[in-house]
């Protein structure tokens, strides 16, 4: 498999413009997946994803047997317009992580702020880190 795309030469430049577009042929229409991040400090993990143009009420966040499930339902407006290229869309979708036992699932709080959701999975009072402490040698 190479991961450079190389210009083709055996077919005039207008085919370069069609076949140049991933069509996306085996994703379902209405999904797609939210990129995200996911930091740790001390005392909590913090998963962010990446929705724009969604509203609190779009998100459903549940926890299951130790698996956040975090998913977006809307119903797809019928557009006035054709697309010719459509790049972008607040379309459904659902992204599961499983939880590490270090965490208080009954602390878990979200918020959604510019297009970011925000996750904050605190830990368990065992498992944070506490101050380094130096012990003498007597």
């Amino acid at each position: 498999m190479n991961l450079i795309k190389k210009k083709s030469t055996l077919f005039p430049f207008i085919f370069d413009e069609f076949f140049k577009n991933n069509w996306d042929i085996n994703i379902p229409q209405n999904s797609y997946s939210p990129f995200f991040n996911v930091k740790e400090n001390d005392k909590e993990f913090l998963l962010e994803l990446i929705v724009p143009g969604k509203n609190n009420e779009d998100f459903k966040i549940e926890i299951e047997k130790r698996l956040l499930s975090v998913s977006s339902s809307i119903e797809e407006e019928k557009s006035k317009h054709n697309f010719i290229i459509k790049e972008f869309d607040s379309s459904s979708f659902e992204k599961s992580f499983e939880i590490p036992y270090s965490i208080e699932i009954d602390k878990i709080n979200s918020i959604y702020k510019n297009g970011i959701l925000s996750i904050t999975l605190p830990k368990r009072k065992e498992f944070q880190n506490s101050a380094k402490k130096t012990i003498s040698v007597k």
